[in-house]
């Protein structure tokens, strides 16, 4: 088995963008809309943040209570929209139960919408790109090769799926964590791709398979993958590990948006 790592090809996208901003007198700017304290949110703002200085762009973050009202949290993404020196604008996701999710991300402007939170922004999802460019790292994938995309949710899962069918994928099958017996699907895909947020979810895989874990979730303190790496190790030609995995490279594409927006 081979552990491919993100990182190596986030300095790639880094680097590309640097090429832009470093002669730019006035940098690219992301506003983050960050509600509440929740412990992995604020760990990925941070990561951003770092991010943001390697690609020499602005990073704001504007943080709100959790008990902020719904209505605070989409005027200031009003406000973030009017702001010609914003090009593109982020809400952190969870945000609290009470918010109606879906309502607060559609107040973000379409052009600013780096993100793709919406569904409906002009670029395509960071978290997206960032694992078909680990698909095509991993080798070449036909396009009636049979894909598990665990998870169905709308940051990585739903657009994922729609995104491999407009390539033109004809074998692509959807799981989540509450499919019966995962492991008969997993153990039967070439390619595997999770997304749940739920650590060791995957335990099984079929004997030379792809496994892109791009789930993240909390253990005994610790942020693990929805692959137990150690149980499919014997069966998979390639992992993605967590972290270090998808998301970096997730971050630079994010990066990558928010400069075509800003040149746009």
């Amino acid at each position: 088995m081979l552990l491919l790592y993100g990182k190596p090809l986030a300095r790639i996208v880094e680097r590309a963008i640097v090429k832009y901003t470093v002669r730019m007198r006035q940098k690219p700017t992301l506003a983050v809309v960050l509600a509440g304290n929740n412990r992995a949110s604020l760990n990925y703002v941070k990561r951003k943040g770092f991010a943001a200085r390697a690609v020499r762009c602005n990073f704001a973050v504007h943080q709100l209570p959790a008990s902020a009202s719904e209505t605070r949290v989409i005027l200031l993404i009003k406000k973030l929209n009017k702001n010609k020196s914003v090009n593109g604008i982020i809400v952190q996701l969870p945000l609290p139960a009470k918010f109606n999710t879906q309502k607060i991300l559609s107040a973000i402007a379409p052009e600013k919408d780096v993100d793709n939170l919406r569904g409906d922004s002009p670029f395509v999802s960071p978290s997206v790109q960032a694992i078909w460019h680990m698909l095509g790292k991993a080798g070449r994938i036909k396009r009636n090769t049979p894909i598990l995309v665990v998870g169905h949710g709308r940051l990585i899962g739903k657009p994922l799926h729609t995104f491999l069918l407009r390539k033109g994928f004809t074998n692509v099958a959807v799981a989540d964590k509450t499919t019966k017996n995962i492991s008969a699907l997993t153990a039967r895909a070439d390619a595997v791709i999770s997304a749940v947020g739920k650590p060791g979810l995957i335990k099984k895989v079929k004997k030379g398979a792809i496994v892109i874990d791009a789930g993240a979730g909390f253990f005994k303190g610790k942020i693990k993958g929805d692959v137990d790496v150690a149980r499919v190790s014997r069966q998979a030609k390639i992992v993605t590990p967590v972290p270090g995995g998808v998301g970096p490279l997730t971050v630079a594409y994010l990066f990558k948006n928010l400069l075509r927006a800003f040149l746009k």
